[in-house]
């Protein structure tokens, strides 16, 4: 048998009419890219992205995706563009992060192929915009802080102090936010207190609140006890005449009392005292219980403030004597 020849035959295929086996080939090209560019046809769709993260048993999971969707250039034919369903579309990839590590990075950048993209298979990824997404994760951090003193609103009759036990608080939340934050610096804050009007001390339960976003953020405890203590100035003033009123059984005796007028000595709260003006009290006498006998009796003065007040009165003296007028008694 003789041996084929080669080179013969590499040489008649390419090298003998060359020129227009060349030119063959070109115009096979431009038919085949001609017809390609009839029958396909790009679109743009938003796709959004899943990112599949377990986080049970860790407490770490995903806070966000930046952005939640891209936009991707599919190419294929018209039929199968139009028969593609763009709600059911998504890109569905997975972080490289491990859950049980919480040391790593509180953030991760992935980059998106057209391999993670799902319920398009007969179509052809052309671009995809962007093509990185950032996925941030929420990892738990605990932060004991300083509980600021509450705020004090209102005016109170005296001077205010508080009293507290609580003085520190854990704030849980995520790591990106509490390692942001200085503990020399920030403190729990607590809810204002309204003293206006007060008196007297009290015992009130406030709530507390995490600095920052509050959403996000959560403190333990939620609330605390505070003692709000209220030392009041006081003062006394004198206010003179006074008249007393006697209270009579209806269709009873008429009585006279002496004296007709008292002194009031009255003792509160500076900034009270300053206000108060005469009518602001009555002294009442009550003769109800008495007959129509003309024996003379001594009765006790009340003495009635103003309601709302938080003042002591003492009327001098502190009773009168009751008489029949002369023109009442029988002869």
């Amino acid at each position: 048998m003789q041996a084929i020849n080669w080179r013969g035959i590499l040489r008649l295929m390419f090298v003998r009419d060359g020129s227009w086996k060349l030119l063959s080939l070109v115009i096979a090209c431009l038919l085949y890219f001609s017809v390609n560019s009839q029958i396909s046809h790009r679109r743009t769709f938003s796709v959004p992205v899943d990112v599949a993260f377990d986080s049970a048993g860790t407490g770490v999971v995903i806070e966000s995706v930046e952005p939640r969707a891209v936009q991707v250039m599919l190419r294929g034919s018209h039929a199968a563009l139009n028969q593609l369903n763009p709600e059911i579309m998504l890109f569905e990839t997975r972080p490289k992060r491990k859950k049980n590590n919480a040391a790593q990075a509180d953030s991760e950048t992935i980059k998106l192929n057209r391999f993670q993209l799902r319920n398009a298979t007969s179509l052809r990824v052309v671009d995809i915009d962007p093509p990185r997404v950032l996925v941030k994760y929420d990892v738990p951090m605990d932060l004991t802080l300083g509980i600021a003193r509450p705020e004090i609103t209102g005016t109170a009759r005296g001077q205010v102090s508080l009293s507290y036990d609580q003085t520190n608080a854990v704030v849980t939340g995520s790591r990106r936010l509490l390692a942001a934050l200085a503990p020399n610096k920030v403190q729990v804050l607590s809810a204002p207190i309204n003293v206006g009007g007060r008196t007297m001390s009290f015992q009130t339960r406030v709530s507390l609140y995490p600095p920052g976003d509050q959403t996000r953020l959560k403190v333990a405890p939620s609330d605390m006890v505070v003692n709000v203590n209220i030392t009041s100035e006081m003062s006394s003033t004198r206010i003179e005449r006074i008249p007393v009123h006697i209270i009579a059984a209806p269709a009873g005796a008429a009585w006279v009392c002496t004296p007709p007028f008292v002194d009031l000595e009255v003792t509160g709260a500076e900034a009270e005292i300053a206000r108060i003006r005469p009518d602001d009290f009555s002294v009442l006498a009550d003769a109800t219980h008495l007959g129509g006998n003309t024996a003379e009796d001594r009765i006790p003065l009340t003495v009635f403030a103003r309601q709302g007040m938080t003042v002591t009165a003492v009327a001098e003296p502190t009773s009168v004597e009751l008489t029949r007028p002369p023109s009442t008694n029988p002869e």
